[in-house]
Order: C-alpha cells, then structure tokens, then sequence
C-alpha cells in the first residue's frame, strides 16, 4: 500500500488553507517552518495556530513579510474587496495591491530562480516548481502568452510563495505519493482582477481546473485562489481514489469565519493500492486434520497444476489436540476459481479462506550454465538492477544427478560455482 491523501474543498481552497490542512493532519510544523526559512528572501515568518470554523477545529496557517500579515482584514485594496463567501484565503493572487513594493510581480522564471537557489530536498523543490509551472502555463494560454513570460502578479508575492513552499515541505514530511481531489466548490459571480473584471473562477483559476468537479454555486462569491487552483492541478488526480483506507483527517482554516459551511479544507491521509505491486493475487487456505500425508501431498501438486504460483502447508493443531495442517496457495485473479476448485476436490474440506495478498516481485530471468554432468538453468532474481538471488533450477540438477549417477546436492554445488565463477 502507499500513503495517499484524499483533498475534499467543500468550502473552496486555498494556499494557506492547503498548508493548515497538511499539518493539522500531521506533517511537522518544523519541516514547513526551515523550509520557508530556507527561501533566499528577508522578512517571512510563518505561524500555525488553533481556531474553529463553525464547530470544526482547524489549522490556521499564517505567512507574516516583515511583520505583516498579507490579506488580514481592512488591508485589502480597492481592486478587489474582500470574498463574500466562506472560502478567503489570505493568498489570493488577484487584486492585493499591498504588495510590498514589487514583490508581487514575479516572471516563472525569477520564480525559478528563486527557488532552485533555496537548499531545500529536490523533491520540495520540483513540488513547489510544478505548482509553479502549472499557474504559468494556465496564465500564458488565457492570455495568449508563453509560460516564461507570463507575470504571475500577487501569486509571485513573497506569501503566496511561502504557501507554494509550505504545501510542497508538508507533502514531503506527509511522504504522500498520490493525491486525490473530490468535488470543489468555486463561488460565483463577478470579480474585478488586475486585467478587469471577470466571472468567478477567474479565468487562469478555470484553467487550472479543467478536468476537475467543479460546483458553481451563487451568491457564493470567490472560494477558489489561483494558488489553491494551481496546487490542485499540478499534484492532484480529479477524483475521488478508489480502494481507499483512511488514516487521519486535517482540516485548514481559511481567514474568513462564519456562513452556512464551515470556512476550512479537509484533507485525509490514507492508504491505496500500489500499481507497483502485482494486483489480483490471492491466498487460499483450508485447515486439514483427516487427510494421510500422501494425500495432502498430492494436494499441493494438484494445486500447482491448476495454475497455483506457489503452494504449501504448515502444521497446526487442531480442536481437540488433534493435530493437522494448513494447505494454502497463492493464485492470481484469472486462476482463482480453477484453483479453489482443486482444493475441495483434493481435499474434501467443507470451506476454503481467501484474502487478497500484495507482493513485490524481483525481476526473473533464466540463464544456463555448464556443469560436469550436463546443463542446468540458474533462476536469477533482480531489483533494482542488482541481483538478490540465484538459484539452480532443482528439476534440471535432479535429472541430470539420475543420469550421472551422483548426488542432487553435487550437482546444485557445482551450477552455483558455475554461475558465481561467469
């Protein structure tokens, strides 16, 4: 299984908001804080606190540039007044004209810069550049531009750059691999930006978004920030997973309280399926205690010819200090029935147990080597390129013992010398 996280924005999503949620469902403040710390820029400072939205306890992630707290109320200009919905994120790109001089306007490529000069690990590094990348890309093809030459306005801003950094750190420390993304919730209406006024997503949002549930709703105002929008659509599939095991919960604050839903973002930290790992396997097992040894053995052959990968018992004891055995199997999905048929006709039990099972496979490969008595294949096993076994293959040692009249073990030495020595 791998760690997975199921995003759900009921309410909207946004950077800060994005970032609370991670650590509320426990990634490590300290990971965010030196990785915000490491940004070759003076001035930030980030604080995660305790608050409620509605009667859910939540995170609230706040980004301070020189003391300041970018987006607290009465700060927004005139450009665009505050949300009029429960999703505000203070890191909203569009319309912030406090921007500490020209901070808030940075190319893609100055965004670069920055961060492939900031000693982060690469994976935090690439996280924050899809990001990134991804609101680039959205903005030059709204905009009839190039990625690189697109100005990404408050979205460039030293805050909104903390939350990039900070989603991709507390990802890091999570060890998520895969990222999941239910309905969002976008607003409504009319909203006026740096390029005029537009309908809500604003159209670089939209972009990002495409693919994605959306739920538009009205009167609902603005819920969805570019930099949440981007965050989706550079690390999130737009789906709910599928088998999906669920661990903990987090919820992220948005900066507005009040409303009919609570102003926050719910993340999930689960387990999923591993595509890496051979899907479809099964393990059957049936408890036996009235079945002579010769039986039982013949068992186990029979369940290899059904198609079985492997097959084996194990001694148990049974109710009653009777003793017995487990005859259990391993068979993947298209042999299932052929094999479960098996063991009821071989073995008379009145039930067989079956779970799925995960496994990871070495690399298998045969090759022949030369031995005094003839021939013999060496099954080898690799991972990762490296070779972690090699083993003679005991059909073709014992068939060629019988002929020469020698021991199997001999035989099996001589193979592995022969292999070991290539």
């Amino acid at each position: 299984m791998r760690k997975s996280l199921y995003v759900e924005p009921f309410s909207g999503i946004a950077g800060d908001m994005m970032v609370g949620a991670l650590l509320d469902a426990g990634a490590s403040f300290e990971a965010v804080r030196a990785a915000v710390a490491a940004l070759p820029v003076e001035g930030l400072e980030v604080r995660a606190e305790k608050v409620m939205r509605g009667a859910l306890a939540c995170t609230k992630f706040r980004v301070l540039v020189n003391g300041e707290e970018e987006g607290a109320p009465g700060e927004v200009g005139p450009a665009h007044g505050h949300h009029d919905g429960p999703g505000d994120g203070h890191d909203h790109a569009h319309g912030r004209d406090h921007d500490h001089g020209a901070h808030g306007h940075r190319t893609l490529a100055e965004l670069r810069d920055i961060l492939e000069g900031t000693p982060v690990s690469e994976a935090i590094r690439d996280t924050a550049l899809r990001i990134y990348e991804r609101l680039a890309a959205a903005e030059a093809r709204v905009h009839g531009s190039e990625p690189d030459a697109v100005t990404l306005h408050e979205v460039g801003a030293l805050d909104a750059l903390a939350d990039v950094v900070a989603v991709a750190a507390a990802m890091d420390a999570l060890a998520v691999r895969e990222v999941y993304c239910g309905p969002v919730r976008t607003g409504s209406g009319m909203v006026r930006i740096l390029h005029g006024v537009f309908p809500v997503p604003t159209p670089g949002t939209l972009e990002c978004l495409l693919g994605f549930d959306l739920r538009v709703e009205q009167g609902r105002g603005e819920l969805v920030t570019p930099t949440g929008a981007a965050i989706l659509a550079a690390l999130a599939t737009p789906r709910p997973p599928g088998e999906f095991y669920p661990e903990r919960t987090g919820y992220g604050a948005g900066t507005r309280d009040g409303g009919d839903i609570p102003n926050c973002l719910r993340v999930t930290v689960g387990r999923t399926p591993d595509p890496a790992l051979e899907p479809g396997v099964w393990e059957l097992a049936a408890n036996l205690d009235d079945l002579a040894p010769q039986v039982t053995a013949r068992a186990v052959e029979v369940l290899l010819e059904a198609g079985a990968l492997d097959a084996w018992t194990e001694a148990a004891g049974m109710k009653k200090g009777r003793a017995g055995v487990v005859l259990r199997a391993l068979v993947d999905e298209e042999r299932l029935g052929g094999v479960e048929d098996a063991f009821f006709a071989e073995t008379g039990t009145l039930g067989v147990r079956r779970h799925r099972v995960e496994r990871s496979k070495c690399e298998r490969a045969w090759v022949e080597v030369a031995t005094p008595w003839g021939p013999v294949r060496i099954k080898v096993g690799t991972r990762g390129g490296e070779v972690v076994s090699a083993a003679p293959e005991y059909e073709d040692c014992r068939r060629a013992a019988g002929k020469a009249g020698v021991a199997v073990r001999k035989v099996m030495d001589a193979a592995r010398g022969a292999y070991g020595g290539g």
